[in-house]
């Protein structure tokens, strides 16, 4: 019998040269996930119904630190209760979770939502339009304005049981801020290679050649 017709069907398969991809922390799969939206649900406080929440669809960027970036009008509600009280959260959630939705991982994010001061906004409006091009359209109409919410909590939540154990924890803002400063806290969409983004700038390269399919499979897996 030949090595090659004694393998088992089930066996390990050639070993590989590639190293074994790390876990992810808490605070790297929120990043990621937050990352890979566009949109999600804001709530501000009703200026109308003080006490109640205002809910509206919301697409964000992100800068440097993980801090939502918006682009919004004086003319819309959300804005103007943001104008009266900064307070707000920002829901993300995974996108194509078979139908489940309370199976897909998400993330909270708490904090003040205040305009970007003008020394900064080049930046912020180049990081927006990155992500939104078709808001190239309305960037520059004059009731217009890029606003950042200032982190100040993170709650993220995992699938339920049927993937294992569900995970409900809260994400120290300092871990939140500050995955982009060295390479051993790289985003995990980085590590598996589904956000080769020049905005994360410590992406391994040695995993730059998996397929996109591969890649998306990778950041379903490990959101959970």
């Amino acid at each position: 019998m030949t090595a090659s017709s004694g393998r088992k069907h089930a066996g390990p398969g050639p070993a590989s040269d590639q190293p074994p991809i790390p876990e992810p922390t808490f605070a790297g799969r929120a990043r990621t996930l937050v990352y890979l939206g566009r949109i999600g649900s804001l709530s501000s406080l009703s200026r109308k119904q003080p006490g109640f929440p205002f809910g509206s669809v919301m697409p964000y960027g992100l800068d440097e630190h993980g801090r939502p970036i918006f682009l919004i009008s004086t003319m819309a509600m959300h804005t103007q209760n943001l104008q009266a009280d900064a307070r707000a959260s920002l829901l993300v959630t995974q996108e194509n979770t078979d139908g489940e939705p309370l199976g897909a991982s998400r993330v909270t994010l708490v904090g003040n939502v205040l305009p970007v001061e003008n020394t900064e906004l080049a930046e912020v409006r180049k990081l927006y339009l990155e992500r939104h091009a078709n808001s190239k359209y309305w960037v520059d109409f004059e009731d217009f304005s890029f606003y950042r919410m200032n982190v100040m909590d993170v709650y993220y939540a995992s699938l339920p049981a049927l993937y294992g154990p569900s995970t409900h924890t809260r994400i120290s803002t300092r871990s939140w801020q500050t995955l982009t400063a060295t390479d051993s806290s790289t985003s995990y969409a980085d590590v598996v290679g589904c956000n080769p983004a020049a905005s994360f700038r410590s992406f391994d390269a040695r995993h730059s050649d998996r397929s996109s399919a591969t890649s998306k499979a990778a950041c379903s897996v490990y959101l959970r």
